[in-house]
This record gives C-alpha cells, structure tokens and sequence, in this order.
C-alpha cells in the first residue's frame, strides 16, 4: 500500500504506475510459497548445506562485481529479464546460515582474538566483496550480524571495548584511505545537512519535512505533498519510512515499529525456546540482522543515523530483500515447529 502511495504519481521517469506494485507483488506471492514449502524439511538441512551456501555467495557476489549493472554509482545487480536480483541481500541470510554452522561447533566462550579467527577467516571474504559494490551499509550489517551472534556464544565485553578503541585508532586511515568522497559527505551531512542541502544533505532535509508534516495523524494515504509532488528522492526504497511519517502520521508510524517490535520480540522466543544451539544462533543472527536495518533506516529518515541505502525490511521496495526475509520467516517457523516437535518426540 505504501510502495503504491510512493510511486502512484508516476512522475520523474518511474514506469508505468503499477508496475511497482505488480513486481513486489510477485515477489511476495513467490516468497510466501516458498517460505511454506520449506517447512516440509527440516532446518537442520541448512547445516549440511553451509558450506555450499558459502561457495555460491562467493561466487555470486563475485560475478555481480564483473557482470553485474549499476545504479546509483553502484554495482550491487544481476538483470534477469525484466527484473533484477541483488546477491548481496541474500548474502546475509547465507552467511548467518554459515556462522550458525561454525558457531555451533565451537563449545569455547570468545574471550580472547585468536578465538576469534576463524569467524574472521569466515566473515572476511563476503564482506570484502560488498564493501567493493560498494555496499558500505550491508557490510555493516554483516558486522551486526556477527557481533549478535558472537554475543550469545559469550564474547568478551573487553573485546567489544578493545575493538572500538581500535575503530578510533584507524579511522583517520579509513577517512583518508578507504572511504569514497560520498560516503564521507554521508557522514558529515549526519551531523550538519545544510553543508550539501543540493547534493548528500537533500535527502535528509527533505526526509525531515515529510515526517514533520505528517503532524499526528498524517496528510492521508496518497496526499503527502513532499512524495507525491517528488521532492522526496527514493521515497519507494530507502526512505519509505518518510512516506509513512508524511501521510499517516506519528500513528502510523507508531502503529509500523509497534508491528516490527512484535516481530523482534517473537524472533527472540523462539531463539529462547529452541533446544537447538544451530537453531537458535539462526534466530539471534535474523534478529540482529532485522533489528540493525530498522534501527539504521528510521534512524536515517529523522537524521540521526548517517544516509547508508540499508532499506527497512518487508516495506522498502526490492524483490531480493523481500524473497530474503520472508525465506527467513519461514526458517523461524521451522525452527519453532521443530522445537514443538522435539518437546513431544
């Protein structure tokens, strides 16, 4: 409904008014299916499965950075006919499939950096080839990824401490060295937009309009002057959160993170209630993968967190992340339906 209040004016070059709507449609119908089917199999396949989950995301996000398209000044797609597939979206899910595998196997706390080594021996690779699209807000999903599920298999809060000292060691490095002149006018405009109000700060300050409107109740569904007079930038993508702030208001949005903070919590029970530790590491990798993109996102739109195209799961437009994420609904609830299943066997 939102995707299609975003993108009905069809103005600024955008497709045919539906055509937005019809592609995430078939890609939630294809989603649902396939989340159902795979409850006929039990999760634990996806263990056996790990190490050519990992093989296949190498190779994939490999052959995006080759013969992959562009846009937006990034190379993260593969075009298939008329719609187009994004590895890096469905890298997540692989890699948290392949650290719950390594995880699992591990009975040792994580207190000290070499215990640490094989998980950066595993996470390093994928991450490298994101970062290169470049991805800069999937690899710090990545990053969130890992440390959530590091948290639970007891990783030293010293360490965590260690590792921050150290960001701040090398950031000047990092700033100089490996940081693109976009992802650092992101970073500056996080804290002052109006030092690029035409260029890196628009989509913020426009952002901060579109929900400031939106007053309490909202300007109505398919009325929200910012999106549909197209004075908000990728307001069907990345700030779709900006749409719902402007036409439905401070209860609308109330009413969305309310949804997404029953997801979490549910997310949570069934990680407790599994007797399973691969099971559970797969639940706590989802959550941490979830609650980091939402908090990134609507962070993003009221200006608090830096501009970094992560989108907000099972709103923003995008097959990919849709297909992603409804894939990993469908393990959570094979994953509690085997718990269930384990208590009366």
């Amino acid at each position: 409904m939102i995707i299609g209040s975003a993108t009905h004016a069809n103005v600024h070059g955008y497709p045919e008014r539906y055509d937005f709507i019809l592609k995430q449609g078939i890609f939630l119908v294809l989603g649902i299916i396939i989340s159902g089917f795979t409850l006929k199999y039990d999760y634990r396949i996806l263990y056996k499965w790990a190490p050519t989950l990992f093989v296949i995301n190498a190779l994939s996000l490999i052959v995006v950075k080759f013969a992959g398209t562009s846009a937006l000044g990034a190379q993260r797609w593969i075009q298939i006919g008329s719609f187009t597939l994004q590895p890096s979206e469905f890298a997540k899910l692989f890699m948290i499939i392949c650290l719950a595998r390594l995880l699992s196997n591990r009975k040792q706390e994580y207190k000290t950096w070499r215990s640490l080594l094989p998980v950066a021996g595993l996470m390093t690779l994928p991450t490298f080839l994101i970062f290169i699209q470049p991805d800069l807000g999937t690899s710090l999903v990545f990053c969130a990824i890992t440390l959530g599920m590091l948290y639970i298999c007891g990783l030293s809060i010293k360490l965590v401490k260690q590792a921050l000292i150290g960001l701040l060691v090398i950031s000047p490095i990092v700033w100089f060295f490996v940081l693109h002149e976009y992802q650092k006018m992101r970073l500056l405009v996080l804290f002052n937009p109006n030092v690029d109000p035409y260029g890196s700060g628009y989509h913020v300050i426009q952002s901060k309009i579109s929900i400031g409107s939106g007053g309490f109740i909202g300007q109505g569904l398919f009325s929200g002057t910012q999106s549909q007079l197209d004075f908000l930038p990728e307001n069907h993508t990345d700030f779709i959160f900006s749409v719902i702030g402007e036409e439905l208001g401070f209860v609308g949005s109330i009413f969305v993170i309310f949804l997404y903070f029953l997801l979490l919590y549910r997310t949570l029970v069934i990680a407790k209630s599994s007797e399973d530790i691969f099971g559970s590491l797969l639940a706590c990798g989802i959550f941490s993968m979830w609650l980091f993109q939402v908090f990134i996102n609507v962070g993003m739109t009221l200006g608090i967190m830096p501009v970094t195209g992560i989108p907000l799961p099972f709103m923003s437009y995008g097959g990919s992340a849709l297909l992603m994420n409804l894939f990993c609904v469908g393990i959570l609830m094979n994953v509690y339906l085997r718990r269930k299943k384990m208590m009366f066997e």
